[in-house]
């Protein structure tokens, strides 16, 4: 039984120890070297998908690609965005009535090819390793306890071995947790890097489209669409009923003029 364990005990600590140190290794991610590409890469690492939507909202209305109602409803314009995501939220805006728009947007191609490039740049968390690294720990610790538990059986019980199957009950609910919780969109250690960065770049963050990368709606320039995208754009992740769009008329707002 001793014998069995000084083996048992430091098997029981090393998989959370690895996939604590893995872990810790992808959320500090790298940085090749390149500055950002766009502002909505800056607004990926700002505030997520959320953040992306709202500062392609405001990209449009600042090219008058889209006009905004006093009701907070999105109307499209003959201008039509030149890159995938602005194309993408304006197909959105007559083809999918009733939808929400961030959720919409967060599961469309461009937003997932944006996110595959910053997890491919080391900016931000690869989210599908961190929980793969905790579900293979969830089946080491399964293994762990049913062995534990025949030598229980086999041997009889003992205070020491009991106090280990516990822990290790306790480490393999924990590694189920964190293999099946998602957390989509954590900025790298290098990514906040990259960011800070970028906030101070003005050939990079200027306009509405750049206030609103860094501090979402309420950072419109214009006090008075701020106001109107912020208590029609809802919260991200609680309240995500964002905007109403159709062919309506309605009162407008083009770019940042504020004219109704």
């Amino acid at each position: 039984m001793a014998d069995f364990l000084w083996l048992y005990t430091p098997s029981i600590a090393l998989p959370v120890t690895v996939a604590a140190l893995n872990v810790r290794w992808l959320r500090r991610g790298f940085h090749d070297g390149g500055r950002l590409p766009s502002v909505r890469h800056v607004a990926a690492l700002a505030g997520g998908t959320a953040r992306v939507t709202e500062t392609v909202v405001a990209s449009m209305l600042e090219r008058e690609q889209a006009r905004l109602g006093r009701s907070g409803r999105l109307y499209r314009t003959p201008l039509v965005p030149a890159d995938p995501l602005g194309r993408e939220l304006a197909g959105h805006l007559s083809s999918f009535p009733g939808h929400w728009l961030r959720t919409t947007m967060s599961r469309g191609p461009a937003m997932r090819a944006l996110w595959a490039e910053l997890g491919g740049r080391g900016l931000v968390v690869a989210e599908g390793r961190r929980r793969l690294t905790w579900r293979i720990t969830a089946v080491v610790y399964a293994a762990l306890l049913a062995a534990g538990t025949v030598r229980w059986i086999v041997s009889g019980a003992g205070v020491v071995l009991i106090v280990l199957l516990v822990v290790a009950l306790a480490l393999l609910i924990v590694s189920l947790r964190l293999g099946r919780t998602d957390y989509a969109g954590r900025t790298t250690t290098a990514g906040r890097a990259v960011l800070a960065e970028a906030e101070t770049d003005r050939s990079l963050v200027s306009g509405a489209a750049g206030a609103v990368a860094i501090g979402g709606f309420a950072a419109y320039p214009d006090r008075e669409v701020a106001a109107i995208l912020s208590r029609y754009g809802g919260r991200p992740g609680k309240d995500t009923r964002t905007f109403a769009w159709g062919g309506g008329t309605d009162y407008s707002v083009s770019g940042g003029s504020g004219g109704f």
